[in-house]
């Protein structure tokens, strides 16, 4: 298939718009490289612009990963919809499988992202941490415990970088899915219980 920029096509697009398809090139660049080994030249290429055009959306390399990086934080912190009235094992295990097809979706790009923590960007590592920190009140919450001790959301920080690097390192050809998620919501309810000290 040939793209835009092959074809010396060129589309107008809004700002926003723009910034938007550039986001998402660089979050589909990701399925192949970490993205501190992404070349700007391959997202303008593949987004049918000019790479000085890129720069004028985004004025540094490192201004358009944190854009892909803070989009990739938005997607995980929303919420899957849950049963109305549903108990919280039931939150806790849709909150579990929601992340499990996150990263089935997107493995290649979220294990570069995590792993090579933006190419070592700082604020991009630090938007990753604050993604993380953002993730321990929603999972309380879902788990009816909103109102957990500074060690139980310390605890509950650590499993969930744990349930991370567990998923991205899930074989389905070895673990079946259901048995993957039964698993962490199992083990994200000992953990809770653990830091409580109701064990």
């Amino acid at each position: 298939m040939v793209s835009p920029a092959e074809a010396g096509l060129t589309t107008r697009m809004s700002a926003d718009a723009r910034r938007a398809q550039l986001i998402e090139v660089g979050w589909e660049l990701l399925q192949s490289r970490p993205i501190h080994e992404m070349p700007l030249d391959d997202v303008a290429a593949a987004a049918g612009i000019s790479r000085t055009l890129l720069f004028h959306y985004f004025p540094t390399k490192a201004d358009f990963y944190l854009a892909v990086v803070t989009t990739m934080g938005e997607r995980l912190l929303r919420p899957p919809r849950t049963p109305a009235g549903a108990a919280p094992v039931e939150r806790i295990r849709s909150l579990v499988d929601g992340f499990v097809r996150l990263v089935e979706r997107n493995r290649l790009s979220y294990t570069a992202l995590v792993r090579g923590a933006g190419g070592g960007d700082q604020r991009v590592v630090d938007l990753i941490a604050r993604t993380r920190d953002a993730l321990v009140p929603r999972w309380l919450d879902a788990a009816g415990r909103g109102d957990a001790s500074p060690l139980t959301r310390l605890a509950l920080r650590g499993w969930l970088v744990g349930m991370e690097e567990t998923v991205i390192a899930w074989d389905p050809q070895s673990v079946r899915r259901e048995e993957l998620v039964d698993h962490l919501t199992a083990s994200f309810l000992a953990e809770l219980e653990l830091a409580e000290g109701r064990v």
